[in-house]
């Protein structure tokens, strides 16, 4: 993350923690249900996710600048990478 924990933004790390976890959950359809601790790659997965939100904050408009590689562009699923990783964990398949 290239940061570090202050009380200044210690509330926004959790706030970034949180959104991830929830995105997560809803994706497994766990709920409540999920065990703790959570599997290694779920978890892996939460602290990968939670840095991009935190990261989200200097793309605010879908673009990162960078000197060593020009602008470069969010991806607009970004969460998908993570699912790959987080599937075999899944509860519930729904019907497409």
């Amino acid at each position: 993350m290239h940061t570090r924990v202050t009380a200044d933004n210690v509330d926004w790390l959790q706030v970034c923690l949180d959104a991830a976890t929830d995105e997560i959950d809803a994706d497994l359809d766990r709920g409540e249900s999920f065990e703790l601790p959570p599997p290694p790659p779920v978890h892996t997965t939460c602290i990968a996710r939670a840095v991009e939100w935190w990261k989200a904050n200097d793309a605010a408009f879908g673009v990162i600048g960078y000197a060593e590689t020009g602008a470069l562009r969010a991806p607009s699923d970004s969460f998908n990478r993570h699912r790959t990783v987080i599937a075999p964990y899944k509860l519930a398949w729904g019907l497409a």
